[in-house]
């Protein structure tokens, strides 16, 4: 008889970066995953944070192509442009399926870095966020919010990133890790 399950290494965990204690006075970064419904979701968290912390500085970085996040050159780039530029990030996935993915990849890359990063994402997509998150090693915060993902309309997407969802990404930036995302090594 066959057993199709594949046999696999054990992966040991990588811990997350360390949270901040606050978002004041923070360089918040916005990743835009190079979908159209990631810039305007974006724009509403940057104005949400810079109205609940005046000093916070935004700086954004947008993938010109959601495939070229397959390139470890711009997953360089990506996690270079979050150590350099950032205190934290939070990533928004425009469209579905798959770009969950590559959201993750980017966010990865961003907690390689040695900075917080937060994803949000279709809640219709939190299954894809785990698994590939799980594929990476590392257990990567991230944060739903139903049927979103394909909203350009800034104006819709005022009504529907409310203030319950900032404040659950502020949550994933400034809580201290758990022992699942302290990894192996750190614990």
């Amino acid at each position: 008889m066959f057993d199709p399950v594949a046999e696999t290494e054990d992966v040991g965990q990588k811990p997350i970066s360390p949270r901040l204690e606050s978002l004041e006075n923070a360089r918040i970064g916005l990743f835009d995953n190079g979908k159209p419904a990631a810039e305007p979701a974006l724009a509403v968290i940057g104005e949400r944070l810079q109205d609940r912390y005046p000093d916070v500085e935004i700086v954004t970085y947008a993938v010109e192509h959601l495939n070229r996040l397959k390139n470890d050159d711009v997953l360089d780039q990506i996690g270079s442009w979050a150590d350099d530029e950032t205190d934290a990030c939070i990533g928004a996935i425009g469209d579905c399926g798959s770009c969950t993915k590559f959201l993750v990849y980017g966010v990865n890359a961003i907690e390689r870095s040695g900075t917080p990063a937060v994803g949000l994402i279709d809640s219709g997509f939190a299954l894809d966020w785990e698994m590939n998150s799980r594929d990476l090693g590392r257990p990567l915060r991230q944060h739903s919010v139903p049927e979103y993902s394909e909203v350009t309309d800034i104006e819709r997407v005022r009504e529907r990133i409310t203030d319950e969802d900032i404040d659950e990404l502020v949550a994933r930036l400034t809580t201290p890790r758990t022992e699942e995302e302290l990894g192996d090594g750190d614990r």
